[in-house]
């Protein structure tokens, strides 16, 4: 007579057998497997805080890719931390006016990010929403800003960044020297308030001398009628 089958042991295949399929539905029913990837690497000036990965990567409001990892490195040489935040983008989002939509590779893809950076395409942190505070990785053209790259050592290629509105002001507020525009205010306070009080010790003394001739005056023509 055979031995008998282990139920536990047919219970983990079953199990397991479930979960391959279920992974092989999410990974190629959602075709991410299938799809064409160009990796990149930016390093956003100020804080990164708010960008989460996963954060989707838009052109324009379009999703074109995805934050895939955000580190930070230190570099003893000099002392500076980075964060550099790495970015896949699907070429494939993209289409090319004049050309048949035809699946194209990496090495097909980057002369020509590279054409399109050297004519202002920029990469920006910009707030998604101002509840959760969450941000994204917003593509777009900034013709007259520079091509500025840390030039780290990497596999990946780097794609250059610009501030953003909101980082351009906070920076501006940063640099206000708050010390000397409070001095200069309190300095003007206390001038209009001397000229303020000079006027009135000017004009006081020439008001109660008019009316007090006014008084004699009415008073005097009071009396005037009364005789």
């Amino acid at each position: 007579m055979g031995k008998k089958a282990n139920p536990a042991v047919i219970g983990g295949f079953v199990v397991g057998a479930v979960a391959l399929a279920v992974a092989g539905v999410l990974i190629f029913g959602s075709g991410e497997f299938l799809k064409e990837q160009m990796s990149w690497v930016s390093y956003f000036p100020g804080s990164v805080d708010g960008l989460q990965v996963g954060a989707p990567v838009n052109f324009k409001g379009v999703k074109v890719g995805q934050v895939t990892d955000i580190k930070v490195t230190f570099d003893p040489g000099d002392d500076t931390v980075r964060i550099p935040v790495s970015w896949d983008l699907e070429p494939d989002r993209i289409a090319l006016m004049g050309m048949p939509e035809a699946k194209r590779t990496e090495k097909e893809e980057r002369p020509l990010a590279q054409i399109l950076i050297k004519r202002g395409l920029r990469a920006q942190l910009q707030l998604q929403s101002f509840v959760t505070g969450q941000k994204i990785v917003q593509l777009d053209f900034f013709p007259d800003t520079p091509i500025n790259l840390v030039g780290r050592d990497s596999d990946v290629p780097e794609f250059p960044t610009t501030p953003s509105g909101t980082e351009k002001l906070t920076k501006t507020i940063e640099n206000l020297p708050i010390d000397e525009l409070f001095t200069d205010a309190r300095n003007t306070l206390q001038g209009i308030d001397r000229l303020v009080r000079n006027v009135d010790s000017q004009f006081l003394p020439a008001t109660d001398a008019t009316e007090e001739t006014s008084r004699d005056v009415l008073f005097g023509r009071c009396h005037s009628g009364e005789s």
